[in-house]
């Protein structure tokens, strides 16, 4: 088995029809949780998912499970409205292990890094923004072809709470802070 981290969203759909489509349909060893739109670089995207957690067989590519979940919504099978990691493409790390909260933070830092140094800014922020769950995944790759790091949050405090603050702590440790994700839960 293999841990998998991420977000799919579906166009022309509606969190309910995901919620009665997705509750018989079991992938693995996988938690499901919902959200109505998330913001997503600074766009505003009002197309409803499911943030999926846990482990999948190792023969899945991340490919191969948004395909997978796009066919089971009668969407055509394209890579596409996902930020999906999964171990056998990327490297994944739990931080701080918990439940998820109301809301999502997804924060990219981009290359050069220090992989342990953003294990310990991905703690500093998550106490700060008093996260139960931090995690710290590679997605894609930049325009150098190094991988960005995404830092995962779950916290029921809103972000633009603590926003300033978590930007001054990612330049104080020299990181170049990418683009945000952001989402609430219902």
């Amino acid at each position: 088995m293999q841990m998998i981290r991420g977000l799919i969203y579906f166009e022309n759909k509606t969190v309910d029809e995901l919620k009665n489509s997705f509750s018989t349909f079991k992938l693995d060893n996988t938690k499901y949780s919902y959200f109505n739109n998330l913001s997503r670089y600074g766009k505003s995207i009002s197309a409803p998912g499911i943030f999926l957690t846990g482990e999948v067989i190792d023969t899945y590519l991340s490919k191969d499970i948004v395909g997978l979940f796009r066919k089971h919504m009668d969407l055509d099978s394209d890579l596409k409205g996902c930020d999906i990691s999964i171990e056998c493409e990327d490297t994944l790390k739990q931080i701080i292990k918990g439940n998820h909260a109301k809301n999502y933070i997804g924060i990219r830092i981009e290359s050069p890094y220090d992989i342990e140094k953003i294990y310990e800014v991905a703690r500093e922020i998550g106490e700060m923004t008093y996260s139960v769950d931090v995690f710290v995944r590679t997605v894609e790759l930049d325009d150098n072809k190094k991988p960005i790091i995404c830092i995962d949050l779950f916290t029921d405090e809103i972000f633009e709470k603590h926003k300033t603050e978590v930007e001054t702590i990612i330049t104080s440790k020299n990181l170049r802070l990418g683009k945000y994700t952001l989402l609430s839960f219902v």
